[in-house]
């Protein structure tokens, strides 16, 4: 067993040093993760810990919700040009919801924020979850691919967040995110 298991190491070791000194493949990095969050390392980073729930989670202890005393949940905002080695075209969101019936509403949103102005979007894009949710009470995975305008500025903001769209009147959460940068 221990020996499988070095084996396995040596074999990953080897194939990210491959892949780390192919001249030929620098700055082709399509399909790397911009961000891959379970929301269990974001408690003392400066976040906003009251955007964090520790009553349901899907992995872990913590997942992020929207509900009658929350109208956004804690948002992703880094500028394009830090969040992948190359130009982004678009993402692939991936996240686990649980809505606990029917009526619960939310939507995972998507948005490029121009610099300069603050409520200036270059891209805006929405995952309205009840659309994906065929099931409620449990946890589903949710899955969408949002192709962005060209010619947006590196400076521009990425930022993924949940919103409770204003009429839910139940909590929604969102756990185990993962956005992948698209071709």
């Amino acid at each position: 067993m221990l020996l499988r298991l070095l084996g396995r190491v040596a074999a990953t070791a080897l194939l990210g040093t491959t892949a780390a000194c192919s001249g030929s493949d620098a700055g082709h990095w399509v399909g790397d993760y911009v961000t891959v969050n379970d929301f269990e390392a974001v408690r003392g980073w400066g976040a906003d810990n009251t955007g964090l729930v520790r009553d349901h989670a899907h992995s872990g202890q913590y997942a992020v919700f929207v509900g009658p005393q929350r109208e956004y949940s804690l948002t992703y905002d880094l500028p394009l040009g830090e969040a992948s080695v190359h130009t982004l075209k678009g993402v692939a969101v991936e996240a686990w919801v649980y809505l606990p019936s029917p009526q619960a509403a939310a939507s995972l949103e998507v948005q490029v924020r121009l610099p300069g102005e603050e409520n200036k979007l270059g891209y805006a894009g929405r995952l309205p979850l009840p659309e994906q949710v065929k099931e409620t009470g449990k946890w589903t995975r949710v899955r969408q691919e949002f192709a962005f305008p060209v010619g947006l500025p590196a400076d521009a903001h990425l930022r993924i967040f949940m919103w409770r769209n204003g009429s839910a009147a139940e909590t929604v959460y969102l756990d185990d995110l993962r956005v992948k940068a698209l071709e």
